[in-house]
């Protein structure tokens, strides 16, 4: 049987760009740092960071425009005006609602592995209506090597007591495809968000929305 016919036991989701298109806020905050200082960096290089940790997106803004400040600073200045362009209200990406609806009533465990930090996901959370619908949530600054590193997924998987390679991770982002890749588990790339990448080549399955995820290949354990 091929490893995309198999049985899984657990989905583990992403959250900016697969659950909540929310990535152009994080874009927004670095640009309202920047122009602090007359700086402005354009999408088309920003894009290539989506899914990366905080500290390397300024580590590689600070190179990128030849900066000169102190990473810690800029990351501190940027944590405090990222909440605010966080905080709109906005819906779930097609299909989220429904697809944890389905599998909650197919009784699957389901968690958020997300680059954010904390009160970043507790606020794009609140502002989509997605609260409580996780059985675990790791956060960006909760494990010490963030994506493309496993350790996020790993950690996912052991709250959930299922094992890695049972389990679906969900991402939008070649970082993201790399560490569920790492972790082991069947990586699935979603395509819904307005900040989609193309097909990513070591994703296992991609999708061009939660609309068509394959939940028959998903059986809740025990």
């Amino acid at each position: 049987m091929s490893r995309a016919n198999s049985r899984y036991h657990a989905v583990v989701f992403d959250m900016d760009g697969v659950l909540v298109d929310t990535e152009p806020a994080f874009y927004d905050a670095a640009n309202i740092i920047l122009q602090e200082e007359g700086r402005y960096i354009e999408w088309e290089r920003y894009k290539p960071l989506l899914g990366t940790s905080v500290e390397e997106t300024w580590r590689e803004i600070i190179s990128m425009l030849n900066m000169r400040g102190d990473l810690y600073d800029y990351m501190r200045r940027y944590s405090d005006v990222l909440p605010d362009c966080l905080a709109q209200e906005r819906d779930p990406l097609p299909g989220t609602e429904q697809l944890l609806d389905t599998l909650e009533g197919r009784s699957v465990p389901c968690g958020l592995a997300t680059s954010s930090w904390g009160r970043w996901k507790d606020i794009v959370l609140s502002s989509a209506g997605l609260q409580e619908r996780f059985r675990v949530v790791v956060t960006g600054d909760t494990v010490k090597h963030e994506k493309p590193a496993p350790d996020i997924y790993l950690r996912a998987a052991k709250l959930l007591g299922v094992a890695p390679e049972r389990c679906v991770a969900v991402e939008d982002t070649p970082p993201g495809i790399a560490a569920a890749k790492a972790a082991g588990m069947f990586a699935v790339q979603v395509r819904a968000s307005s900040t989609a990448f193309p097909p990513i080549e070591q994703a296992d399955l991609v999708i061009d929305s939660l609309e068509y995820f394959p939940v028959a290949m998903i059986d809740a354990a025990g």
